[in-house]
């Protein structure tokens, strides 16, 4: 939103902000304690909550001025009576709201009807995933006449509390950065955490080219990474590749030199698993 332009309106930003009145209404200010809650007679939320306050008449460059804003919890606001326009953010969650502050203004209470979403992964049954190798995007449920959904909130950690809006949401769970994507539709609903627990059929491979089992992964191989269909997943210049694969066969192409080698492997869900390419076999 854009910011007052007038000097007038920037005294009374500053006011705001600072909680006290404007001098020339000194008399006529109310102390307003703006709180929020995630349900009816549910406790306030004291923690993460961002305040925004706008005034009711639209400035010349098309946006409402705001005039205050606030993070954390419940907040309190020395008003001059009037309308104002009052957002509420917590999370992915909101309200907003049109209100009139009188002499008899004291709070108003903001319902967020939201809840918490809670997501967590594992490889085949119960095999840890790696943080660094796992994100979560969160997309609207209903998608478009193209097909599409929009996203509403990307790389969403595993096991971070998140507030959302009750209602249905379109969970994309990314492990690694090849093939292994899984996804599901999660409700969440008003005052409660949602916990989900998304199982990926999928594991970590480690190509090696070695002259005899067990041995050293030789320098200076180029791979390429093929599916059953023979379409290419991926390439790599490394001497020992690291990468996520869905569960499936594939088919280890390893070019040594002027050598080339290749051998098929066979990804199991959750059992991460060394494959060793004989060189000369």
């Amino acid at each position: 939103m854009g910011l007052v332009r007038s000097l007038g309106a920037l005294v009374l930003s500053l006011a705001l902000l600072a909680g006290l009145a404007l001098p020339s209404s000194a008399q006529q200010s109310r102390r307003v304690t703006f709180v929020a809650q995630l349900v009816p007679d549910s406790i306030p939320v004291e923690d993460g909550l961002e305040w925004r306050i706008f005034g009711p008449t639209i400035g010349e460059d098309g946006s409402l001025p705001l005039l205050a804003n606030a993070t954390g919890g419940s907040r309190s606001f020395d008003m001059p009576p009037g309308e104002y326009l009052v957002h509420c953010a917590y999370g992915h969650a909101s309200a907003i709201r049109k209100i009139e502050v009188t002499a008899e203004s004291t709070e108003e209470f903001f319902i967020l009807n939201a809840g918490g979403m809670q997501l967590e992964a594992v490889a085949g049954d119960d095999t840890p995933i790696p943080e660094n190798l796992l994100r979560f995007d969160i997309y609207e449920d209903q998608a478009d006449e193209r097909g599409e959904r929009r996203l509403i909130a990307s790389r969403v950690l595993p096991g971070r509390i998140v507030p959302f809006q009750e209602g249905t949401y379109h969970v994309v769970s990314q492990f690694g950065n090849l093939n292994a994507e899984v996804r599901a539709d999660i409700r969440v609903t008003a005052g409660k955490l949602t916990h989900a627990e998304l199982k990926h059929r999928a594991a970590r491979i480690t190509l090696r080219l070695v002259r005899s089992a067990g041995g050293d992964a030789l320098a200076d191989t180029k791979w390429s990474v093929l599916n059953a269909s023979g379409d290419l997943i991926t390439e790599s210049t490394s001497a020992f590749p690291r990468m996520v694969l869905s569960e499936g066969v594939y088919t280890a192409i390893a070019k040594n030199g002027d050598r080339i080698y290749s051998q098929d492997f066979e990804v199991r869900p959750g059992i991460n698993e060394d494959i060793e390419v004989l060189a000369g076999a």
